[in-house]
């Protein structure tokens, strides 16, 4: 079964790899999706953290993306592309275990998913939709390609997006996510970042090195 591009997400090359290494299909050892917890001793005591799992994975986070009614792509093709980055396909099955952080005006959320099947990133439009802008009435927003960490034995992905939204008082709103993707044979691991939101503030700028090393953590952190 294939997986699009990461909710959320750029790449690195998962090529050959010995049938005993973590991160390949086969022979894989299911790893244990509670060790994401770990990563948790990575950040200072001025962060919050809350912790959720071992569940059986969630099947509304699988599958495409539901989109808002009459929504334009450009390029026009990329639309399935577009509704499928980062979402892992339907019909998987296993276990999930998530880790939350909030701090220094951002919200990271790292999920790790230990699955039935293997899961193979499909890039076959990749390049053709490194930039996708999307709209639909007073909705605005993009979705780009962005450097992921390279991560032994994995296929890593990278993506950023930002929705603008004018609400009925003609305010406008936006929305920025960062996504990051490692895909580990038949195991998944997801970091996602956005600004904290605070009442009366404007939203802070998304710290994407640190997503990218709360991925590499958290692989490190499976594979212990």
């Amino acid at each position: 079964m294939l997986v699009r591009k990461s909710l959320l997400v750029s790449s690195v090359a998962l090529v050959v790899c010995a049938q005993a290494l973590a991160g390949c299909g086969g022979g894989q050892k299911p790893l244990d999706t509670t060790k994401l917890f770990n990563v948790q001793s990575t950040f200072g005591s001025d962060f919050k953290t809350q912790t959720k799992g071992p569940n059986d994975i969630d099947p509304k986070i699988l599958g495409p993306q539901k989109m808002p009614p009459g929504v334009t792509f450009d390029p026009a093709d990329c639309e399935e592309y577009a509704a499928n980055t980062g979402r892992p396909p339907k019909g998987i099955r296993g276990k999930m275990s998530m880790v939350s952080i909030a701090g220094n005006g951002n919200q990271l959320v790292a999920i790790a998913m230990q699955t039935d099947q293997d899961l193979h990133y499909d890039d076959t439009d990749a390049e053709k939709c490194s930039h996708v802008t999307f709209s639909a009435g007073k909705l605005t927003g993009y979705l780009d390609d962005v450097e992921a960490p390279e991560i032994d034995h994995a296929k890593t992905t990278g993506t950023h997006s930002e929705i603008e939204i004018v609400g009925k008082d003609g305010q406008q709103q936006s929305r920025e996510s960062y996504t990051f993707t490692a895909y580990l044979g038949s195991a998944l691991v997801q970091v996602t970042a956005n600004p904290q939101p605070v009442r009366g503030q404007p939203p802070a700028m998304v710290d994407a090195d640190r997503a990218r090393e709360l991925l590499v953590d958290a692989v490190s952190a499976l594979r212990d």
